[in-house]
């Protein structure tokens, strides 16, 4: 893995959580009154990266937030062609504008990027053996690079 990433990782303080991933399926079953059934289809990741500045800005355009992007993307890609059969998919999704407020006193600048585990096995099918394995190979791989899991 590149140098320029562990470098990033290190600039940014950069930690991930992982929460789970849900869906809300809503449906009739012959009554008038509609039920709601939640449905665990996968895991989103989120990792998150201290502005170093402080400043109240979403990352945007910075070229460190595209690197970082990049190099999720490659990772991600990696780890979903190697779960093709399962019908797995793993997405890097940008959230370059926004930031979000943390740390232990709620007021550091973070910005952050999402890694979503899901399948395509249909909607109402649970997140099973693939996306948990997906879920630790990801892991597995963040933790490489100097990520801290909160």
């Amino acid at each position: 893995m590149s140098k320029d990433v562990l470098d990033l990782v290190k600039k940014y303080h950069a930690f991930y959580e992982v929460l789970p991933y849900n869906i809300v399926l809503t449906g009739m079953h012959g009554s008038l009154k509609a039920s709601n059934q939640t449905i665990q289809v996968g895991f989103d990741v989120d990792i998150f990266g201290l502005n170093p500045k402080g400043e109240m800005a979403p990352p945007g355009a910075d070229p460190d937030y595209k690197l970082g992007y990049v190099e999720l993307q490659k990772i991600a890609e990696k780890i979903s062609y190697q779960h093709t059969n399962d019908l797995c998919s793993l997405e890097v999704i940008p959230l370059s504008s926004k930031i979000v407020l943390g740390g232990a006193s709620h007021t550091e600048v973070q910005g952050m990027l999402r890694i979503r585990i899901s399948h395509q096995r249909g909607l109402a099918r649970p997140a099973d053996l693939p996306e948990q394995q997906a879920l630790k190979e990801l892991e597995a791989q963040l933790r490489g690079l100097g990520f801290v899991h909160q």
